[in-house]
């Protein structure tokens, strides 16, 4: 590994340790790997595929009390179109719907 890599390696999970003591490590999980960006210049693409910044900034947006525009696909089923937003309440996410909530 070339001193460039290992570099981008420790800021990464620099970052991660940062997003699973504000979120925890399963809410990061869920977050980072099934969430999708739902608005925005980047609506479409996974959190995963976010810079690192970007990921921590959406944890903390979330821990501020902000609801952010990602769906998570962990329970989408093929042919639903049904999105939903994210928030933080009790340490936990919670699915934001148009007319219904649900614990991640």
């Amino acid at each position: 590994m070339d001193d460039r890599s290992l570099l981008v390696f420790r800021r990464h999970m620099q970052l991660r340790t940062e997003a699973e003591r504000l979120l925890g490590d399963r809410a990061w999980f869920l977050l980072e790997s099934y969430g999708k960006l739902m608005d925005g210049t980047r609506s479409g693409l996974y959190v995963s595929g976010l810079p690192g910044e970007e990921q921590l900034a959406l944890a903390k947006r979330l821990i501020a009390g902000e609801t952010v525009h990602v769906h998570l696909m962990h329970r989408h089923r093929s042919g639903n179109y049904e999105a939903s937003s994210l928030r933080w309440e009790d340490g936990k996410l919670v699915m934001v719907f148009r007319d219904r909530e649900r614990v991640a």
